[in-house]
């Protein structure tokens, strides 16, 4: 059965993604739910960029170079697309970055066209909380003011602006099809008079290697298969052709990648308008299936919760020979996850509060093997529930709360 990792993710974060905006007005990406309410929006473009540049900076891997890149003819006239190359698609060199491999491709320029699905699927990220429609007034008041000094400006004429701000707890969710990770499907036509055209031996039971390939005259272009990707073909009939590339040493490559992915996730941040957003999981549900897989995320909520710890002090006054008793209640707003239904959770069984997030025991460190190793290698399956120190998690079931460290918790209506 293939396998899957599902990774149910909450951070927090500030105004994370803009829209094309409208004169000095700044806007914010936003959702209408179906409550009627608006709420800001971060695209899985978006994520997907701050993804890829995450790993890169970590040395995780590395992005496509431009050379590997090309313009392809698009709809209407002038209009050109930018794809990876057909060089780099028919050499397998696609599947070397992470770009392609996790999350897909489309090329137009070849008879039949080729794409691949992603394997890595994510979901926008939406806020956990309306937009309210904060906003704050900005303008290069300073730099006017230096125009002036200078004598380049007779008055004060800063470009003034509104940006809109929106800061919370936002919602994603990433699913990692783990038997397409570093292996891909080509089909092309071998027919005379089409645009492109491959001329191979084709063998549904040679392997090529590059020792033995031989070079493949594409529209006056040469390539030979990258040493890291073996290639099988198939003859499907006269017309069309397939082959099947994977990544040498398949199963150990593909487990490095998929711990480069989860790290690059755990560790993920954003830069957007000279600042740095860290986006780090505050709450992680990751599932590990076989099979069918689920996702938690429209079971998750967050409520605005008070915890009243009571404090008291004795003052003596010796003069009088009383002793004064002074108490306070001190009332703290933390932040409570609900889980509404049973999970069935590997590490969250008779404990106050799920773990709080642990890379090493999801990965792995030295060498001790994590939860990823375990079910790559031994097809160990579940759903792990992780936190950061700063929130809580309660589990709503059937009605009742579970898994709460205060006794005096009520269920809240489901």
């Amino acid at each position: 059965m293939s396998k899957y990792i599902v990774l149910d993710i909450v951070f927090y974060g500030s105004s994370l993604n803009y829209d094309q905006g409208s004169g000095n007005l700044q806007e914010l990406k936003k959702i209408t739910k179906w409550d009627g309410k608006q709420y800001s929006l971060v695209s899985r473009y978006a994520l997907r960029y701050s993804l890829l540049k995450t790993g890169e900076q970590l040395g995780l891997w590395n992005v496509a170079p431009g050379d590997i890149l090309d313009r392809s003819r698009g709809e209407g006239e002038g209009k050109t697309v930018i794809q990876p190359s057909i060089k780099s698609l028919l050499s397998g060199e696609i599947l070397k970055y992470p770009d392609f491999d996790f999350f897909g491709y489309l090329i137009t320029g070849t008879t039949p066209q080729n794409s691949r699905e992603a394997p890595v699927k994510i979901s926008h990220a939406v806020s956990m909380t309306p937009y309210n429609y904060d906003s704050h007034f900005a303008g290069n008041l300073d730099l006017a003011r230096r125009m002036v000094e200078a004598g380049k400006a007779e008055k004060m004429d800063p470009n003034l602006f509104t940006v809109e701000e929106h800061l919370t707890y936002y919602i994603y969710t990433v699913v990692i099809d783990v038997d397409r990770i570093g292996k891909s499907e080509i089909y092309l036509a071998k027919k005379s008079g089409n645009k492109w055209e491959v001329d191979v031996e084709w063998d549904t039971s040679k392997k090529i290697n590059i020792k033995k390939a031989e070079k493949k005259e594409i529209k006056g272009e040469y390539t030979d298969f990258s040493e890291d990707i073996d290639v099988t073909y198939t003859f499907l009939n006269e017309t069309i052709h397939k082959f099947e590339q994977n990544l040498k040493n398949l199963k150990d490559t593909r487990k490095e990648k998929i711990k480069n992915l989860i790290r690059a996730i755990l560790n993920l941040n954003r830069d957007i308008k000279a600042r740095k957003e860290v986006l780090h999981p505050k709450l992680l549900i990751m599932g590990l299936y076989e099979g069918n897989y689920q996702t938690f995320k429209d079971r998750i909520r967050l409520t605005n919760s008070y915890e009243e710890i009571y404090e008291e002090e004795k003052v003596s006054n010796e003069k009088e020979g009383k002793v004064k008793i002074i108490r306070r209640v001190i009332k703290l707003n933390k932040p409570i996850f609900e889980i509404v239904g049973s999970i069935g959770c590997n590490n969250w069984n008779n404990k106050k509060q799920p773990s709080t997030i642990n890379e090493g025991e999801i990965l792995g460190q030295d060498t001790k093997q994590g939860i990823i190793d375990n079910f790559l290698e031994n097809n160990k399956t579940g759903v792990w529930i992780y936190r950061s120190p700063e929130i809580k998690v309660r589990l709503i079931d059937n009605g009742e709360v579970r898994n709460s460290d205060n006794e005096n918790d009520t269920p809240k209506e489901i």
